[in-house]
């Protein structure tokens, strides 16, 4: 288990860390969600041991985890980190790249644990490669293949999913799932793109400049976001002051500064209804995302399979008041 008790991390008169709190336990996995600048790679460098923090503490198996002040090298070995830039040695094979890791055990495991690595993380085909002739996901998949070789405790991904296409992004995703739950690996990852962790994750948190303002399940925390940054953060959101409700013909509310939270798939296309026009379609695939005009103050954003929408259409809307989410 993987425990951090209100860190703190500033530098000069930035706080990139502020009281951070959070558990990670064994085979689970932990996507944090934030913007640039919110302190997702500041947390986990501290979480790490690659940072000294300035308040708080972390640790594993209720031991504390050091900070680079007091070790001769700094880090941890049962925490390993996966940087963003992959960092790779550029003249040797991905396969070499993972059996440096293992360099220190016998010949016989180390072929038999890197023979392991290579099939999990899907490198048979590219295994001999050098990584400048290995795409972004061969890399990927080489960086984390070569941070779980020893089997540590926990595994940190610094935006694993950034530079990766679709393809690649699935893959990931499928890698982490299966070899956290194969090796009982606690896993943290932070990305800016709330998909990858509302996916795959088993808690996400939303970070904001350095406050972890919001962690629960993924479904709790797109269905329910704090405030209107979580529910940005989160996914396609419309965020409608309280005093624009009769116009969508819901019951009035009480705090008319207030505002809440109305996701696209939560509008529904109807015979009757609020009446607006569509003023943009946007085809996303499996559906369409349909942006129409209310009137002059309430522009929304939905989601429907209707192909026949054209810019100037009329449509009909229908709003349940439990679609409505208050934020704070």
């Amino acid at each position: 288990m993987l425990l951090a008790d209100r860190l703190q991390k500033t530098f000069d008169d930035i706080h990139a860390v502020r009281s951070i709190s959070l558990q990670l336990p064994p085979g689970r996995i932990m996507g944090l969600v934030g913007a640039s600048g919110s302190g997702k790679s500041t947390l986990l460098s501290v979480l790490a041991g690659l940072l000294d923090a300035d308040g708080g503490t972390v640790t594993l198996n209720g031991k504390r985890v050091p900070g680079p002040s007091e070790v001769l090298v700094a880090g941890h070995n049962d925490i390993r980190l996966v940087h963003q830039e992959y960092q790779l040695m550029p003249n040797i094979s991905l396969r070499e790249n993972i059996a440096y890791a293992v360099r220190f055990y016998e010949k016989e495991y180390q072929r038999f644990r890197v023979d392991e690595l290579v099939k999990l993380c899907r490198l048979e085909a590219v295994q001999d490669h050098l990584p400048r002739q290995a795409s972004g996901g061969e890399k990927q998949r080489t960086a984390i293949a070569r941070a779980i070789a020893e089997k540590p405790a926990v595994l940190l991904l610094d935006e694993p999913f950034s530079h990766l296409d679709l393809l690649n992004r699935t893959l990931i995703r499928d890698l982490l799932f299966d070899l956290v739950r194969q090796e009982q690996t606690a896993c943290l990852f932070v990305t800016h793109d709330a998909t990858d962790a509302l996916s795959i994750a088993d808690e996400v948190g939303i970070l904001q400049m350095g406050h972890l303002i919001q962690t629960g399940s993924p479904v709790a925390v797109y269905r329910r976001p704090v405030t209107a940054y979580a529910a940005r953060m989160t996914g396609p959101a419309n965020i409608i002051r309280a005093k624009r409700l009769s116009s969508l013909e819901l019951p009035a509310s009480h705090h008319p500064d207030a505002c809440f939270c109305l996701r696209p798939e939560q509008i529904h296309l109807s015979e009757t209804g609020v009446p607006a026009t569509v003023t943009a379609v946007f085809f996303k695939g499996s559906h369409f995302e349909v942006e129409v005009d209310v009137n002059r103050y309430v522009r929304l954003r939905l989601l429907t399979t209707r192909a026949e929408l054209k810019e100037g259409t009329t449509v009909h809307l229908h709003i349940g008041e439990e679609a409505v989410w208050w934020l704070k």
